[in-house]
């Protein structure tokens, strides 16, 4: 397979089910990582070998791209060099182009992500991390403070077996 096979392939496998930025995008990064290779001496066979099936690798991208579908998207259209004005299919149906509506947030699917790298999170996460803790040290206090009165009946009934059996060697 040659990197225009590789490109066509990785193009029609993406195409339809994910934004055709995201398309744009990743046959941009895969065109310049087998440029920079090349580059390096590699020959186009080796890089192919490298990077596998194009469909495995749009198969990745689909299943990490939020919102993507499988024909949620109308085909991406490649060549003019103009990429915007594309038509979503929405889940009623509708199809709205994104040159009517630049506002759209991307948030499709119904899926919502919570961004963990902000400072509630990480003081939520400390606050829940502390109450563990605190509560673990109040099980084994109550669970010393049953055991230690016992320590000495404990003791006591130790000492008279010993007296009973006797000392072993």
């Amino acid at each position: 397979m040659g990197r225009e096979e590789f490109l066509q392939g990785l193009q029609s496998a993406l195409s339809g089910n994910v934004p055709p930025a995201v398309v744009r995008d990743n046959l941009q990064y895969y065109q310049d990582y087998i440029g920079t290779e090349q580059q390096k001496g590699r020959t186009e066979a080796e890089i192919m070998e490298e990077l596998g099936d194009p469909r495995l690798i749009a198969r990745t991208i689909m299943d990490t791209t939020p919102g993507a579908e499988e024909g949620s998207y109308d085909e991406y259209r490649s060549g003019t060099g103009y990429y915007g004005g594309y038509a979503e299919t929405s889940r009623e149906g509708r199809s709205q182009t994104q040159a009517e509506d630049p506002q759209r947030t991307g948030n499709q699917g119904g899926i919502h992500y919570y961004d963990l790298n902000k400072w509630y999170w990480k003081l939520a996460g400390i606050l829940l991390v502390v109450g563990i803790v605190i509560l673990v040290i109040t099980i084994v206090t109550g669970l010393l403070s049953l055991v230690i009165p016992l320590l000495p009946v404990i003791g006591l009934v130790i000492l008279i077996m010993w007296f009973v059996q006797g000392p072993r060697r």
